[in-house]
């Protein structure tokens, strides 16, 4: 998703369209909009493999159902595998192709190669299998009407980079999506809120931050142990921001529709150990894992070691998910295995470590650490960082790099990074504030706080964007980082 004058005027047109038909054919109109959108950013091809895997997916799910009548239940149980098995030998297949076919010294056409991986697969792929495997299990009915499991399959703000939402939850959204009134108090309030703290999160900090890290990657052999440290905590607000600030902007659009997704972020940097982060980051996600992985390999039933191997299976497959390469696996198993440790210090009295202030500071540096291999473009990158950072025998001073060349300090000028310095100083603030009533930023300020401090807030945030905000034009636009996943 890119923020385009383009993409306003489709937001707006779409919106206004959609609300001046009649009720009864306005969620037909939100099928257009997005096969509109999915052409649009996703062209022929992106379009074409979503339309296969909406297909394929909702077929599925009418031959289980119609199976289910047999009373055949060794029947049912091979036919829902053998979909989810292929649904995931697509997606990873297709993420992995080129590193099998170099192992295996096989040639792949250049036209397939050059094809790229089409847009939002990971997401939705995983929506169809979610999909197979409620019918499956009797969690939801399947959907008789092939154009509501379509408008499911690519409602356009979560298209792109989730969140993964339930087909039975988002189907009975959108059976009642079409009474929504465009000017309802409430509604209007909270949508706004959504994406003006979306966009304060992306424009302000992420793309802005994004710059200096961008910058740094690009040889961290040349900098300084307390540039590079600095470098990982920035990281890890940027992919927050960006992230979180997609969401929240989705969230708010998708509002003026009648159609609320699932919040994918509650203040996760507040958590207090990886455990908790992973209750609080990439919620449909960690849902997913949980519900389709985690508990059919047997949870926590079948003890502690089992627990540990389940739990270590499920962030190695995060981490492939996530991307193609070792640093993305490195990356899950880290997380792995630091929560098998928080479930294990759990029972004993170093409880401490995973709890209150403590916990959060162990938390975060365990995380942002992490962020490394994530963020990395292949293993040897992530280890000339991390051995960048350590103090003990650096070749170079601790700041070296950070100093102003050509009036910019790694990538942005001096103003920027006090820009950048406020902005993030109130992401605090708010989150912490969030936290402490257990709600997020956009649902404090639209739900608790007065109509004069949430008009003054928004107002102050919004001409800050429209004035501070990092835009761009051509190649020098920032894409959402969970684009490319």
């Amino acid at each position: 998703m890119l923020f385009q004058f383009s993409m306003i005027c489709f937001f707006t047109v779409s919106l206004i369209l959609f609300h001046l038909l009649p009720v009864k054919i306005r969620k037909w109109s939100l099928l257009l909009f997005s096969t509109l959108f999915v052409y649009w950013q996703g062209k022929n091809f992106g379009l074409v493999v979503l339309l296969l895997i909406s297909l394929l997916s909702y077929g599925a799910g009418l031959i289980i159902e119609a199976l289910k009548k047999s009373d055949s239940a060794t029947l049912v149980k091979s036919v829902a595998v053998f979909n989810i098995a292929f649904f995931a030998v697509v997606l990873f297949g297709w993420k992995y192709m080129e590193l099998a076919a170099s192992l295996l010294s096989v040639h792949i056409p250049d036209r397939i190669t050059n094809a790229g991986i089409p847009v939002g697969l990971s997401f939705y792929t995983f929506q169809a299998i979610s999909y197979v495997a409620d019918v499956w299990m009797g969690k939801t009915e399947a959907e008789k009407n092939p154009f509501k499991y379509a408008i499911y399959m690519m409602w356009f703000p979560k298209w792109m980079s989730g969140p993964i939402e339930r087909a039975g939850d988002f189907i009975e959204k959108l059976d009642s999506c079409g009474n929504t009134r465009l000017l309802d108090e409430k509604r209007y309030e909270r949508g706004v809120t959504y994406i003006v703290w979306g966009l304060f999160m992306k424009l302000m900090i992420a793309d802005r931050l994004g710059v200096v890290v961008d910058k740094v990657y690009e040889d961290p052999s040349v900098y300084g142990f307390g540039v590079l440290i600095l470098t990982a905590l920035l990281y890890s607000i940027q992919i927050y921001c960006d992230f979180a600030g997609y969401t929240n902007t989705m969230i708010g659009v998708s509002s003026f529709y009648g159609i609320e997704l699932t919040q994918n972020f509650r203040v996760p940097y507040m958590a207090e150990n990886i455990v908790d982060f992973w209750r609080c980051w990439h919620i449909s996600l960690s849902n997913f894992l949980k519900d389709y992985v985690y508990i059919p390999l047997g949870g926590n039933r079948k003890g502690s070691f089992k627990k540990a191997i389940n739990t270590l299976v499920v962030f190695i497959i995060c981490g492939i998910w996530h991307g193609v390469g070792l640093s993305f696996i490195v990356w899950g198993l880290w997380h792995g295995i630091f929560n098998v440790i928080a479930s294990f210090l759990r029972k004993t009295k170093a409880e401490f470590l995973i709890k209150g202030a403590i916990g959060r500071f162990i938390s975060f540096c365990l995380v942002s650490f992490a962020w490394i291999f994530f963020r990395a473009s292949s293993i040897g990158q992530a280890l000339v960082f991390i051995k960048g950072m350590l103090p003990f025998g650096a070749e170079l001073a601790a700041f070296t790099g950070f100093a102003v060349e050509e009036k910019a300090l790694l990538g942005i000028s001096v103003m920027e990074w006090w820009i950048a310095a406020i902005a993030v100083l109130l992401l605090v603030v708010m989150d912490v504030a969030a936290w402490k009533k257990k709600l997020i930023p956009p649902e404090l300020i639209s739900g608790k706080w007065g109509v004069a401090g949430r008009t003054v807030l928004l107002t102050l945030a919004m001409i800050a964007v429209i004035i501070f905000g990092r835009y761009g034009s051509g190649d020098e636009i920032r894409s959402f980082v969970y684009m490319q996943f």
